[in-house]
């Protein structure tokens, strides 16, 4: 396989995130590299078995499954990209309230649910996992960065802050469908819909998402993906 299509692995939460993203990215990057997304069947960073000092090796696990699966090398491997929803993970406490629901309630001036505790205890697991990838730039020796989509990607992408489960897919199909043919419209769509005033810079997206209430606002620095790796037409 020539370096010109190494394969670029991302790495995204579920099967309607795969689906709203991974065509527009194959068809943007479709003349130099290969686009791939896996999925980890919920957020790992939440995970109450994953800590910092295992997160690199279940992220690499995931890899390792999809190069065994392609019978590929990780020679082959160009990158990998693991794209997090925020979840309001680095919201202040006092934006932590109690409601009436066992489930985290998120909206943009923080978050409700029965238990508050079991916010907290979730938000300082969560940011010691990512600040922990943030200090990374490879996982076991493959080129990785992340990306953020807040407060969820549902937030991002469809304005749905605390979209039901089973409407995941059926939004997620629509929203590709608006870019069949003008995927990089999508750069466009980023830009004027949801990065909200986030800085175009991959250390001043991730300082300014830490911020007040930006990590339950709806932002991303997906965008910086396209400014660090542009097409090569983009190029010419």
């Amino acid at each position: 396989m020539g370096e010109e299509r190494k394969t670029v692995l991302f790495i995204v939460e579920g099967p309607s995130d795969k689906s709203a993203l991974e065509k527009i990215f194959k068809k943007i990057y479709k003349r130099n590299r290969n686009i791939d997304f896996k999925f980890t069947d919920g957020d790992i960073s939440s995970d109450p078995g994953v800590t910092k000092d295992n997160v690199e090796d279940r992220i690499y696990s995931i890899v390792d499954k999809y190069l065994r699966d392609k019978k590929l090398k990780k020679k082959d491997i160009f990158q990998v990209v693991q794209i997090f929803d925020m979840d309001g993970a680095y919201i202040p406490e006092e934006a932590i309230f109690e409601g009436e629901s066992y489930a985290f309630v998120y909206s943009i001036k923080g978050i409700t649910c029965k238990n508050p505790e079991r916010v907290k205890e979730r938000n300082a697991r969560k940011t010691t996992i990512l600040n922990h990838l943030l200090s990374l730039s490879d996982v076991k020796s493959l080129p990785y960065e992340m990306y953020f989509v807040s407060c969820n990607l549902d937030h991002a992408l469809y304005d749905e802050i605390n979209l039901d489960i089973d409407k995941k897919q059926a939004y997620a199909d629509a929203f590709y469908e608006r870019f069949i043919g003008k995927e990089e419209k999508f750069i466009d769509f980023l830009e004027s819909d949801v990065v909200n005033g986030t800085p175009k810079s991959m250390y001043d997206s991730w300082k300014y998402i830490k911020e007040g209430l930006h990590s339950v606002e709806r932002h991303t620095n997906l965008n910086v993906y396209f400014v660090l790796h542009p097409r090569p037409d983009a190029l010419l």
